[in-house]
């Protein structure tokens, strides 16, 4: 969900310290902290370059923060649409890339608050919003042929591999296991055959 992203008014960092925290409280930002990762999120995207030279200048660790979604609409879109819906979506909305994919019904929109991605993924309706994850784009296997997208327990679609890891390794491991068996059973006879050889030692001594 979280990529980086230069313009981007959402910074992560892991060691905001008080001296800093001091700094950002005259500047129109939010802090916030969650599980000992601080967020600092700016108003405004012309604070940017501000607010980066105060990290650099205090030897800040930070990366900043973006949120990607994968939209599908039930009627085609151009860019611009989806752009403008998005800014309907949300106020003062900071949209950092945008696409519509050559089916015109499916596309990726990135943003850079929190805030604005859980709100797109709230709405309903012809346009909906998902978390982005490159495993639910149709894409192309080696011989040309599309994989077939395979519908999941919430209604959406995610792409079936061509090929089945776990009938892979079934089939490998059938076949060590074969091997396996027969050896096995040759040191199975061996071991009958020291056996009886063994009975024939006693034998003699007896």
């Amino acid at each position: 969900m979280s990529q980086t992203s230069d313009n981007s008014r959402t910074f992560r960092i892991i060691n905001l310290d008080e001296v800093v925290t001091e700094k950002l409280s005259s500047k129109n930002v939010v802090v916030t902290k969650h599980e000992n990762i601080n967020y600092v999120e700016l108003a405004s995207v012309d604070d940017i370059a501000e607010i980066k030279s105060m990290f650099d200048s205090n030897n800040m660790k930070y990366k900043q923060c973006s949120y990607s979604t994968f939209v599908r609409f039930k009627d085609e879109l151009t860019v611009e649409q989806l752009n403008a819906l998005a800014s309907e979506l949300c106020e003062n909305v900071n949209i950092l890339y945008s696409r519509v994919d050559d089916n015109n019904h499916t596309g990726k929109l990135v943003v850079d608050r929190l805030e604005d991605y859980a709100k797109l993924k709230s709405n309903t309706g012809d346009v909906n919003f998902y978390r982005f994850d490159p495993g639910n784009v149709t894409s192309r296997v080696n011989n040309n042929q599309e994989r077939k997208p395979v519908q999941d327990n919430n209604g959406w679609q995610k792409v079936q591999s061509k090929y089945s890891v776990s009938n892979r390794y079934t089939q490998g491991a059938g076949g060590t296991g074969g091997t396996g068996g027969r050896g096995g059973a040759q040191r199975g006879r061996g071991g009958a055959q020291r056996g009886r050889g063994g009975g024939r030692v006693n034998n003699q001594n007896a």
